[in-house]
Parts: C-alpha cells; structure tokens; sequence
C-alpha cells in the first residue's frame, strides 16, 4: 500500500470515527435489542403439547432447577440424571423443599448410559450438558432408545463459530472439560441423524440469552473486569485461588465474553424421534 493510499484510508476512517461520535451514530448501539430470557426455552416445551403426566427426563440436571420447573409448569413426571453425586444431593433437597418430592426424582447417570426401559418417554430436556458429555453419538443413541415413538427432545447447547480461533478453542476447552468436535455444528446434527432423531425446529440465538443477563445484572461487565485483575495481578490470584481454580475461573469468564464476541453461538433444537424410525434406534 502506497503512503497516498494508507493516508487516504486513514483520513477516511478517522472522518468517520469523528461524525459517528459527533452525531451521536454509536449511541444507536446503545439501545436494547430486547433479547428474550433464558426461560423461552419452556416455550419450545409448551408447543409440543404434551399432557398433564407425561413423563420427561432432564439429561444433566446439575442442581435440579430446570428438572423441578418442569414438573411445575407442566405438571410432568420428571426425572433427572447426573454423574455428579453432590450436584444430586442438591437437586434432592430442592425438590422436597419446593414441594415436587412426588413429581421430580432424580438418579446417578449419564447421556451415554440412562437408566431407564426402552420407549418410556415423552420428552427429554438438554440444557448445557453437550459440551461434556464424551461420547456424543453413544449419548444420542441412547435417548433415542427410551423416547416413544413420536417422543421429543428439547435441547439448548452452544457451539464453536468461524470467529473462535483454534488456541482460544484449546485454552478454554481443556480447562472445562470441553469435547472439541461436540462444538462443531455439523457433527452435532449428524450424531442425530445417526441416532434416528430428526430436526423438528432449529433456531440460533447467537449470543441473545447473554445480553438479556447482561442488561438485567450487568454479569459480563463484572466477569470482564474480574479477568482483566487476574491478568494484571496473576501472581497475586494464583496465590489466593490455586493454579487450577485460577485456570478455571478465567477459562468460565472468557465463555462468556466470547458468547457476546460471536466466537461461540446458542442454538435450541426441538428433535422428534419418529415412528417410522424408533425400530432402527
């Protein structure tokens, strides 16, 4: 590029910069995109239509929140898996608190391995459990076995886009236990296809349930700025946190930054095991 040129380049850019503040064009990028809370997801269950006593499954369940809203809102039995034993005791505790002890149990398990009969379920939720599970195709095998013929699964994962950079991936992936290929879009749906579950609804929502939280709490200014002091005083936070908490916390508060960066996406899928299929599962 000649001196003209890159002087031209500059001038061009630095014009824009001065109007756009001048004439208040970036206070447009102030203004709220109305970004939906994380409960729409409820809204892809509420379409299906099932009835008052359908039985689900909340693959994941962690602390048993979204199992026990469940059975709540739509009056479901549900059941809930995890691996994690203390993560159990905790969703047992919220569920007889909350009232749901006759609605809501839960049980030790994983996607790849879930214990329960063949063709027993009308629904399984997945919320932000993908991402960790090992063998992903194994994990969609097997909820295509205990779902009936027609059943559903409801699922909200995120996955890696064109803009994450392959040493960022790595960092953060090894750090939480993140399968790599379960990131990637395309072996997602083809561990479906594999399974016999079809896509009945699939829509992105980029980075739509961070900025709602974001607005509402302001978590990722917050998270953004707890990073930017590990980085300044890292000695000081090693020290105060260990080496692998340290590691921990940053590789969580990049997530989150590069959810509102475009570098990972949500995606909710409504997946449909058909009767036309259910004897290949």
């Amino acid at each position: 590029m000649t001196d003209n040129v890159n002087a031209e380049k500059l001038n061009t850019i630095y014009e824009y910069i001065r109007v756009a503040h001048g004439g208040g064009v970036y206070e447009k990028l102030d203004q709220s995109l109305h970004p939906r809370p994380p409960e729409m997801l409820y809204d892809f269950v509420e379409k299906l239509d099932l009835i008052a006593g359908s039985a689900a499954l909340d693959v994941g369940c962690a602390t048993g929140k979204y199992t026990c809203e469940l059975a709540r809102r739509f009056n479901f039995q549900v059941k809930g898996i995890d691996p994690v034993d203390d993560l159990l005791e905790m969703a047992r505790d919220a569920a007889t608190k909350q009232g749901l002890a006759e609605q809501v149990s839960f049980t030790k398990g994983s996607m790849e391995s879930i214990p329960f009969e063949d063709a027993t379920l009308d629904l399984i939720w997945c919320r932000d459990a993908l991402e960790q599970v090992p063998s992903l195709g194994q994990g969609f095998r097997e909820c295509g076995r205990v779902l009936k013929p027609n059943g559903n699964m409801v699922l909200f994962t995120t996955y890696a886009t064109e803009l994450m950079e392959t040493k960022e991936a790595a960092r953060i992936y090894n750090t939480l236990g993140i399968v790599s290929e379960n990131m990637s879009l395309e072996y997602v749906e083809d561990c479906f296809k594999d399974a016999g579950l079809q896509i009945f609804s699939r829509q992105t929502i980029g980075s739509e349930v961070t900025q709602y939280y974001e607005e509402r709490e302001g978590r990722y200014t917050r998270e953004l700025m707890r990073l930017a002091r590990m980085i300044h005083a890292k000695e000081k936070f090693v020290a105060e946190l260990g080496q692998t908490n340290y590691e921990v916390t940053s590789a969580l508060y990049h997530w989150g930054i590069y959810q509102l960066l475009g570098k990972l996406s949500f995606i909710i899928y409504t997946l449909r095991k058909t009767a036309s299929n259910s004897e290949d599962v």
